[in-house]
């Protein structure tokens, strides 16, 4: 009998688990079958649906009143009043004190054409001012020359291959005087009297020689991948510093400028893009708003007429004093920033405040980062590969948070108000009618700002992720070279 138990039981056991098996797949199969019937039979969502979907997406963040909102009367800082919808776009003559002098002033919706052109005035002249004071700081904090720590080349003249660029291998104090004698020759320097002269002349002339290579590398990589657009190219890093804390003085002459200038832009995004929309939430001043837009036009038209004068004349008063061919990318970022904030001024009170903070805060506050990463390759930092690798992975995380998450719904929304008429839609139901202009000027401008500045995003994406992936390809370099070595 036990063995027949025996026998008899796993059958049992198997058949049952086979039994619930079958039942199981028998269940997901109809369960399947279900769902897929019912999504055919289901008519499709039509394109309203989808823009109302995206309507009540877009409130749902906070960027327009949601249709609850509106019904209880509750439209934010949305003004929808007849003297709002008769302000927007409207053109107007108008005067401007300045002091004890009256100017006359043309004004369209709440956007002053003299007080546009004062703040390009204003940005060139604060920039210029700015970028003596930045090289005065840098000159005092980060020029402190010690000879004893510069180094010579072996090989004359020195090899700088594309991607990292290798330190000078001879060590100044260490060099034999015929060492001395060939490298001042080679640079064109009369042989000083004494040996400390000479070490000393050496050590400048080294500084001077390795700051001229990077320059060179610098310059040609940018023509080749601005203006050529060739792919592949090594991303050029500079040797480390000969003296950490000297790196200013290391620095040419061309590319400090070009630091300078990003140290302006960023602390100029950080105003704009951060403490002046901050001012404008917790206080409500509309004057922090108007200067954050004047502010930021004034700046990037500044730039442009910059970039215009050295071409035509090859004096260079930019603010960012990139490589030429730079300009490419440069122009079209400033139009953009520009003509967006040029349309939310002349919509007047008709749109939203918080709104247009929105749209600019999303731009700048990326570009601080993307701007400090710039700064930090010119700093001792550029010789930390595991600290430049975690920043830039900070610099592609902040493009993604600002210019896909952020700016996504900001562009649809943007769109949808030059489409309504610059109305949230939702306000359409309750009382407040709008006639959709999918042909007007403003639609028209709107789309292809909306179209440019996505690319533009885009092409940071794939640029910033090139550098991350070079970033850790310098990084894994340097971990393997910093692991000991054993042998048997």
């Amino acid at each position: 009998g036990d063995r027949r138990s025996g026998r008899i039981m796993p059958e049992c056991s198997a058949s049952s688990s086979t039994s619930h098996a079958g039942a199981s797949t028998f269940a997901a199969a109809a369960a399947a079958a279900a769902l897929f019937v019912g999504l055919v039979a289901a008519p499709p969502p039509t394109i309203s649906d989808v823009i109302h979907s995206v309507d009540h997406g877009i409130a749902a963040l906070g960027l327009w009143p949601s249709a609850e909102m509106a019904a209880a009367g509750n439209l934010v800082d949305w003004c929808v009043t007849s003297e709002c919808f008769d302000a927007a776009f409207r053109v107007a003559a108008s005067e401007i004190k300045l002091g004890g002098m009256t100017a006359p002033d043309v004004v369209i919706g709440d956007f002053s054409v003299l007080r546009f052109l004062l703040s390009v005035v204003v940005a060139g002249v604060v920039t210029n001012v700015a970028m003596r004071i930045a090289d005065t700081i840098a000159r005092l904090l980060f020029t402190h020359f010690d000879a004893a720590k510069c180094s010579l080349p072996s090989v004359l003249p020195w090899p700088d291959p594309p991607g990292n660029s290798a330190p000078f291998d001879v060590p100044v104090p260490e060099a034999s005087a015929e060492q001395l004698g060939k490298f001042l020759a080679f640079r064109g320097v009369a042989l000083p009297a004494t040996e400390a002269a000479r070490r000393e002349a050496a050590a400048r002339e080294a500084v001077s020689y390795m700051a001229e290579l990077f320059d060179r590398k610098h310059n040609e990589w940018c023509y080749r991948h601005y203006a050529l657009k060739e792919k592949g190219l090594c991303f050029p890093y500079r040797a480390p510093f000969m003296n950490a804390w000297d790196f200013y003085g290391e620095t040419s002459a061309h590319l400090r400028p070009v630091g300078n200038g990003q140290v302006i832009f960023a602390l100029h995004h950080t105003v704009e893009g951060l403490l002046l929309p901050l001012l404008y939430f917790s206080s409500g001043d509309a004057s922090f708003f108007y200067l954050a837009l004047y502010a930021d036009m004034g700046v990037e038209a500044y730039d442009i007429l910059a970039l215009l004068w050295r071409r035509a004349t090859g004096a260079d008063h930019t603010l960012t004093r990139h490589h030429p061919s730079v300009d490419a990318v440069l122009v079209p970022h400033h139009l953009f920033a520009i003509c967006y904030e040029l349309i939310g001024l002349m919509a007047g009170p008709l749109l939203s405040k918080t709104f247009m903070l929105h749209v600019v805060a999303s731009a700048h506050l990326s570009g601080v980062f993307i701007l400090a990463a710039i700064v930090l390759h010119q700093t001792p930092a550029q010789a930390w590969p595991r600290f430049l690798y975690r920043f830039q992975a900070a610099v592609l995380a902040a493009i993604y948070a600002c210019r896909v998450v952020w700016w996504a719904p900001i562009a649809a929304a943007s769109l949808r108000l030059a489409y309504t008429g610059f109305l949230p839609p939702l306000l359409t139901p309750h009382g407040v009618a709008s006639e959709p202009r999918l042909l007007s000027p403003c639609f028209a401008a709107m789309l292809l700002l909306i179209a440019f500045y996505t690319y533009f995003n885009a092409d940071q994406i794939v640029y910033n992720r090139k550098l991350l992936r070079k970033a850790g390809e310098r990084l894994r370099l340097a971990t393997k070279k910093e692991r000991p070595s054993y042998s048997c």
